[in-house]
């Protein structure tokens, strides 16, 4: 059976790095899910902060094409993929610490409240709830030097236990810092 692993998580986590580093490790193929939105214009305009509003039903149905076309291992990285059902795929959602997330997204340029709703996405785990709603086997890691290797435990059938991660004192911490981002 061909190993599919779905990376998800808040824009900002780390997951584009950590897929790299992945799909290096399973000598597997890696596919980057914002490609294949460009590449097929699978996006039906742009919301009020230009984010592209993505035609989910179109890019699953791409992205298990490609899959299918691809004869070994398989690495998908993406924010959307915990909106969308990959068949056959194990999931790691990558979690961070919440003010490293504001940082990188403030560094990106991300409106203010855009930077908003993503760390309050990531202290409600927004991504890890829509993960275990579209998929059988979710596994949730913090993105941290260590985060590879525990992966790599759990997707091999390890003895490396579930993360269980709590944002909510980071997110009081991040408004109370910056009153920006109160809700």
């Amino acid at each position: 059976m061909k190993r599919i692993v779905a990376i998800t998580g808040t824009p900002g986590v780390g997951k584009s790095t950590f897929a790299r580093k992945l799909a290096l490790n399973l000598d597997a193929r890696l596919i980057d899910v914002n490609s294949i939105v460009n590449e097929f214009g699978l996006f039906s305009g742009y919301d009020k902060d230009g984010a592209k509003l993505v035609e989910l039903n179109a890019l699953q149905k791409q992205l298990e094409k490609i899959i299918r076309s691809i004869g070994g291992a398989v690495v998908v990285e993406g924010h959307l993929l915990c909106e969308i059902k990959i068949k056959g795929a194990s999931v790691i959602v990558l979690r961070e610490h919440l003010e490293t997330i504001k940082k990188r997204l403030l560094k990106r340029r991300y409106p203010v409240t855009k930077v908003r709703d993503n760390i309050v996405s990531e202290a409600l785990d927004y991504c890890g709830v829509r993960s275990h709603a579209n998929y059988a086997e979710v596994f949730e890691v913090m993105n941290d030097r260590d985060s590879l290797r525990k992966t790599m435990a759990m997707l091999n059938g390890g003895k490396a236990r579930h993360e269980h991660i709590d944002m909510m004192n980071e997110l009081e911490a991040v408004i109370k810092k910056d009153r920006r981002f109160a809700i």
